[in-house]
């Protein structure tokens, strides 16, 4: 063997490498059982520790909850009404219009204040132990709606009631529609109050059902009515023919029971007022407004316009009344009052007083009244009373009967109130010493608007008086089959009955017993003694 075959001398070590891990890592290592055993403990802890948490509040829970039947043993609280009220209310206006209308209209007491103690309806209207020497106030008919609002009679730069300002004399609406307390106390729950409040009853408005249904029965096919008809017995036609006065005196008692031309279900009679309203727009000169037949009939015929297209807002019967309301105040005399003819001639009060109520229909209705036209009839009335506040015929005079119309213009162009002086002196010097007594249609026509008007135990005592008289002496023998008068009345022994006939006596009548309903006060007194038991046993 050679050299180089041989083992060297001092050869290096040989170095062999193992895969493993390091002394690091199987330190490491090591410790991996010891972590995980820690995290499982620990958890086990927090989770054991939880559980009993959880335990230990439903356990409290359950302590403090009451059982279950005595929860249903606890009466909750009753709601509080209070806090549940609304400020909606019925509505009783049938015209929609007032908007402003005191929730607390349609209840007893009707003064602004209430005073402790029973209700006197003789005590003195005014203000106790006041100052006798300051002039009269009195209470003004409210503000209504309309162009020329419902019929505020006070003075205003605008003329009397003309005043087109919210708030002030007169006033409007959203709508121009008349305010209930003027016809709208025609129907309805308000017909129903005023007419138990103001002394109607059930026998006086069953003469009224009665005396209206006399009336469709002896209506003309064309619509109109006529004084001296073919339907009438000749001891019941009236001695003139006058088909437009007797029209309106057989529309105006429909009208005022709240009976118009628009279809409703407690209205038979629509058919029968729109033909003869269709008459009354034939009959009228398209030019200068006139319905014909004297002034008189023009007077009634305007009146009956005037209501219906109050009634309804109908503007087809707007241009008609407008005219109507236009002649009369074409056909006034400088002084102030109307005669016979459309002629300007100088006028006497009979004739006057129905021009006046039509010019005051005009205002109620929303129509143009010019202020002129009631001033200068307001000086026609101060020519015709005499210093004992009676009214003559063109002059100062005596007669209850003109005393009557005057007293009405007054109340309604004036606003004459139960404490004006003069109107309490003229109700005391004439009305009050002519009782409803005996037959007078004219005469109680008048008269009992200005004791309605007036109030107190005094419209009480005429009341009771003209509603019995007037129950009792309508026609009411047999039916409507076997008496052809049933409902009406006789014309026989009135002073005024043979100029209009049966027709004439039985349409005042009963615009006399509608009195209650067909325009509502314009002042009010307490009419506590109908309920109030105490001051019934004093009186």
């Amino acid at each position: 063997m050679t050299a180089t075959n041989s083992k060297p001398k001092n050869s290096a070590p040989v170095v062999v490498l193992h895969e493993g891990p390091s002394g690091m890592g199987r330190a490491l290592l090591k410790l991996i059982p010891s972590i995980i055993g820690s995290l499982l403990l620990h958890g086990l802890l927090v989770g054991g520790f939880g559980l009993y948490l959880f335990i230990t509040h439903l356990s409290n829970a359950s302590e403090e909850m009451p059982p279950e039947k005595e929860i249903n043993s606890i009466k909750a609280d009753e709601p509080d009404e209070q806090k549940n009220r609304t400020f909606n209310v019925v509505d009783v206006d049938p015209a929609a219009t007032e908007f402003d209308t005191d929730t607390q209209f349609m209840v007893d007491r009707l003064a602004d204040v209430s005073v402790p103690g029973s209700v006197d309806p003789t005590a003195a209207v005014g203000i106790l132990d006041g100052d006798r020497s300051a002039a009269p106030v009195t209470l003004p008919a409210p503000g209504g709606f309309g162009a020329t609002g419902q019929g505020g009679a006070l003075e205003s730069f605008a003329g009397p009631g003309n005043s087109k300002a919210v708030g002030e004399i007169g006033g409007y609406g959203p709508r121009g529609v008349p305010l209930e307390g003027t016809f709208y106390g025609r129907s309805g729950a308000t017909r129903e109050h005023a007419l138990r409040n103001g002394g109607g009853t059930d026998a006086s408005e069953a003469a009224v059902a009665k005396g209206l249904k006399w009336l469709i029965r002896i209506q003309e096919p064309d619509g109109k009515w006529s004084l001296n008809s073919v339907k009438l017995a000749d001891k019941d036609k009236g001695r003139e023919s006058n088909d437009v006065a007797a029209t309106a005196f057989g529309l105006l008692p429909l009208l005022a029971a709240g009976k118009t031309h628009k279809p409703a279900k407690d209205n038979p009679y629509d058919k029968n007022i729109e033909k003869a309203l269709a008459f009354l727009k034939r009959s009228q000169n398209a030019k200068t407004g006139y319905f014909g037949g004297g002034m008189y009939a023009h007077g009634l015929a305007t009146i009956a316009m005037c209501e219906a297209y109050g009634l309804t807002q109908d503007s087809g019967l707007r241009r008609y009344a407008q005219g109507g309301i236009n002649l009369i105040v074409n056909s006034q005399h400088e002084g102030g009052g109307w005669r016979y003819g459309p002629s300007r001639a100088p006028g006497d009060t009979s004739v006057s007083g129905w021009q006046i109520m039509a010019l005051k229909s005009g205002m109620m209705a929303g129509l143009e009244v010019p202020a002129p036209a009631v001033k200068k009839s307001i000086a026609f009335l101060d020519h015709c009373v005499g210093t004992d506040e009676g009214y003559g015929y063109t002059g100062p005079g005596s007669s209850p009967i003109m005393t009557a119309v005057g007293l009405l213009c007054r109340q309604y162009m004036q606003n004459w109130g139960p404490a004006h002086p003069r109107m309490r002196k003229g109700v005391s010097n004439f009305i009050m010493k002519t009782p409803p007594d005996r037959q007078n249609v004219y005469y109680y026509y008048y008269a009992t608007q200005v004791m309605h008007h007036f109030g107190g135990t005094e419209w009480k005592d005429w009341n009771d008086k003209m509603r019995e008289f007037l129950i009792k002496t309508q026609d009411s023998k047999g039916t409507y089959d076997t008496n052809a008068n049933f409902g009406s009345w006789n014309a026989a022994g009135d002073p005024h009955g043979s100029h209009g006939g049966r027709l004439m006596v039985t349409s005042l009548n009963l615009l006399t017993l509608e009195v209650y309903y067909r325009y509502l006060p314009l002042y009010y007194r307490d009419s506590g003694y109908k309920s109030d038991k105490t001051v019934q046993n004093t009186q």
